[in-house]
C-alpha cells in the first residue's frame, strides 16, 4: 500500500513564496504530487519560490536525492511519458526530513 503525504500549503502574503508543508513518507511514486503541486503554484503565480519543507517527513533515499536533483536542475521530471521535461518553478528548495 502506498504511503499518503499530507500537505499544508502556506502561501507568503506578499506572495513571493509558498511553502508545501509535507507530513508522511515521500517515496519516488507518491512524490510526483509534489511536483505536480509544485507546478500548479508556478503556474498559477510565475516566478514565485517553491519551498518543500520536509522536516516533518520521512523519505527514501532515492525520492530525496530526486527531490534534490530537481531542485539543482531547475527541470521537474515528465509525468506523463511524453514531451520535454518542464521548468521548475524559479527557485525550488528543499528542506530535507529531519531524521
Amino acid at each position: 500500500m502506498e504511503p499518503k503525504l499530507r500537505v499544508v500549503i502556506q502561501l507568503d502574503i506578499d506572495l513571493r513564496q509558498i511553502r508545501l508543508v509535507v507530513r508522511g513518507r515521500v517515496t519516488e511514486q507518491n512524490s510526483r504530487v509534489l511536483y505536480v503541486l509544485a507546478r500548479r503554484a508556478n503556474a498559477t503565480l510565475p516566478g514565485l519560490n517553491v519551498v518543500l519543507d520536509l522536516h516533518q517527513a520521512t523519505s527514501t533515499p532515492k525520492a530525496l536525492s530526486e527531490l534534490r536533483r530537481t531542485s539543482e536542475t531547475g527541470a521537474l521530471p515528465l509525468l506523463g511519458g511524453r514531451g520535454t521535461a518542464a521548468l521548475a518553478p524559479r527557485q525550488l528548495s528543499i528542506l530535507a526530513p529531519a531524521a
